[in-house]
């Protein structure tokens, strides 16, 4: 009763309409601070208190820790075990033996440990899926959805955990509950009312009136700062400093991670608030970055930022300091990776700008999530957002695209061209698991195909829709080529060694290939640290990571890195596999560069002094720690993988040692 002293109107729904203490299935879409977490927390621990194990899949590492750390201040208490498995955290002996209550885990790194051990899934009592409108994601969704496929075709041998999907507010849910075997609760309704609109450029504030929708203008509550830069800090600083001297906390939302440290920096010359003291104290030592620098300097003024540059331990300190009451820190500008998951409530949120990197606009589901921060519940009665329109065009635009539209409808991303088929029929392969020399069938792998909540909405759309047998013969005949699957003599597909390697990995197709390509004519004693890693570079997963670059330089950029790899002894052979298989400009020397930046990072060299390195020619202001970091972990992640593919096409290695250390 301690760790749960009262329960609100969603989580009693759960309990007494849908069931969640009696082991059925939920789909909960509800919005930020609604309670739904505590929906998924109360299956867990019903089933803790039966004897079984709990698992919770989050999309991104710091929503394991950061869910970790909550359970065990909430929980360990009664003697709950909690355990975690990412990418990071290699010690998975706890979840392989049953020696825990709850497992926190990555959506990856549970891919892969289901498909390498099957025994996993069958010790569990129940399976919450936080984040679960991430299926209709473009990078992750299809991986979500191979993972509940591969739960839902579990169920035929009577492996049927309790399954709890938690997701933000969403439009059509398109039957998600019906092929999960679900019912859906669905609430729109906030805990603490929003009033959400535009800042224009007259002052205004144009908004919903959360009472009962209709349109309202207020104001002017600012006025545009005198002699200023003729960009939006000019509305900025006059709103935030309005709304602190009311006792607000408030969230700045920028595009970009430079945008978010200049505009804590600009907030903090500006305010002239007193320091936050606390969170000063709490700042980690280790190995501070540029952007740790500029924390402490902002922090100092009662202003934080909270972008990727800062490592973990300080945006927990910033997160936790925030959230705490009576807290010293009154405003945050911050990117989305503020946003996603992580429990920071303001008063108010800002937000100036709506593009991802590239210019792609942020869907109308990702900018609810950013306003849903607004409305600390138990502090204030109400809270706003203020999307900046500072033109009668933006405004127009901004009022009808986002303000007063609805979320997306969620899709599927498992039949759409961002996702490789190769890959997926690997993973069916592994899940089909058959001693050696049966097998498995290509209409096997089209039921497990078609058991998809892909296929589940293009059966809805035409009912005679079926998974095109011509393409899944291309894709297995292009495995059997590039030497991952090999047809026994009844016709049936087995996986080679490469192939239960992409599988059980979870790593991509497009990866395994690009790693032989690198490392196959390679000589056994060619095959050195720098190689693996260089090699590594020319993954699917390492590809899609943003790192900083000149774009301009043409013969600097292009020249040092592969000079430096070369230095490094990597071979010719590697230098060029970095030039293969590219599609965009400079994406060859953004290989060798990443390459470069893992081999800084593992020398144990300072973070600020790896960032000069790294952006001596330009190409990203004020350092670079969090695309290093990012490189640094995916290739960590990807290390055993290139290793192990070594070891396939040279049976003389033994690389494991090394790859630990």
């Amino acid at each position: 009763a301690g760790a749960i002293p009262s329960l609100n109107a969603l989580q009693i729904s759960a309990i007494t309409d849908f069931g969640v203490l009696d082991g059925e299935n939920l789909v909960v879409s509800a919005p930020t601070s609604s309670g739904k977490t505590m929906v998924g927390e109360l299956a867990a621990l019903r089933n803790v208190l039966d004897r079984k194990r709990a698992l919770f899949l989050l999309p991104l590492k710091a929503l394991v820790a950061d869910k970790r750390r909550h359970f065990e201040s909430v929980y360990g208490g009664f003697g709950v075990r909690t355990v975690e498995a990412t990418g990071e955290t290699d010690d998975i002996a706890p979840l392989l033996r049953g020696q825990y209550d709850v497992g926190l885990l990555t959506y990856e790194k549970f891919a892969a440990i289901a498909l390498t051990f099957p025994h996993v899934l069958a010790q569990v009592g129940a399976i919450v899926i936080d984040e679960a409108q991430m299926i209709a994601d473009r990078g992750r969704g299809a991986n979500l959805e191979f993972i509940l496929t591969l739960i839902r075709m579990r169920r035929r041998e009577g492996i049927e955990p309790q399954l709890i999907a938690l997701s933000a507010v969403i439009g059509d849910t398109n039957g998600l509950e019906q092929w999960l075997g679900a019912r859906l609760l669905r609430r729109t309704e906030r805990p603490v009312p929003l009033e959400e609109g535009l800042l224009l450029g007259t002052g205004h504030f144009r908004f919903l009136d959360p009472e009962n929708g209709n349109e309202q203008v207020e104001g002017p509550l600012v006025r545009r700062l005198v002699g200023g830069k003729g960009s939006s800090q000019d509305w900025i600083i006059p709103l935030v400093r309005k709304l602190v001297a009311e006792g607000q906390q408030v969230i700045v939302f920028r595009e970009t991670k430079g945008e978010a440290r200049g505009c804590a920096n600009y907030l903090a010359e500006s305010l002239g608030l007193p320091p936050a003291a606390e969170a000063l104290t709490q700042m980690p030592g280790g190995d501070p970055s540029q952007a740790s620098a500029d924390l402490r300097s902002a922090l100092g003024r009662g202003v934080a930022f909270h972008n990727s540059d800062l490592d973990r331990e300080e945006r927990r300190v910033i997160e936790e300091e925030f959230r705490r009451s009576g807290s010293g820190l009154r405003v945050i500008a911050a990117t989305t990776t503020l946003a996603m998951g992580v429990n920071t409530p303001a008063s108010s949120v800002i937000i100036a700008g709506l593009n991802h990197p590239g210019d792609e606009p942020y869907s109308v589901a990702e900018y609810k999530n950013l306003v849903g921060r607004a409305g600390r519940l138990g502090f204030a009665e109400k809270g706003a957002s203020y999307l900046l329109a500072l033109d009668p065009r933006a405004e127009h635009d901004l009022w009808s695209r986002y303000v007063t539209a609805e979320p997306e409808d969620l899709v599927s991303r498992f039949l759409d061209g961002t996702t490789d088929p190769r890959s997926l029929i690997i993973r069916v392969l592994v899940a089909a698991q058959r001693a050696a020399g049966e097998g498995v069938p290509s209409e096997e792998i089209v039921e497990f195909l078609e058991s998809s909540f892909g296929a589940f909405q293009a059966r809805r759309a035409h009912s005679a829709w079926q998974w095109s047998r011509p393409d899944l013969l291309s894709a297995l005949a292009d495995l059997e080529r590039h030497g991952l699957v090999q047809k026994n003599a009844t016709g049936a597909y087995e996986l080679t060694k490469l192939g239960r390697l992409a599988g059980e990995s979870a790593a991509e197709v497009g990866s395994i290939v690009a790693l032989v390509d690198c490392l196959g004519s390679l000589q056994p004693q060619e095959i050195s640290d720098p190689v693996l890693i260089a090699a590594a570079q020319t993954t699917v997963e390492v590809d899609q990571l943003l790192f900083p670059i000149n774009r301009k330089s043409t013969q600097k950029e292009p020249q040092l890195w592969p000079n430096e790899l070369q230095r490094q002894n990597v071979p010719w052979h590697v230098l060029n596999a970095l030039q293969r298989g590219t599609t965009e400009d400079h994406q060859a020397t953004l290989r060798a560069k990443k390459a470069v930046a893992c081999l800084l990072f593992v020398s144990g060299r300072a973070m600020s002094e790896i960032e000069r390195v790294l952006t001596q020619f330009g190409g990203a202001f004020g350092g670079a720690a969090g695309p290093i970091r990012a490189v640094a972990a995916r290739t960590c992640d990807l290390m055993p993988v290139a290793a192990r593919a070594a070891e396939i096409l040279h049976p003389t290695l033994a690389l494991g040692a090394r790859v630990r250390r």
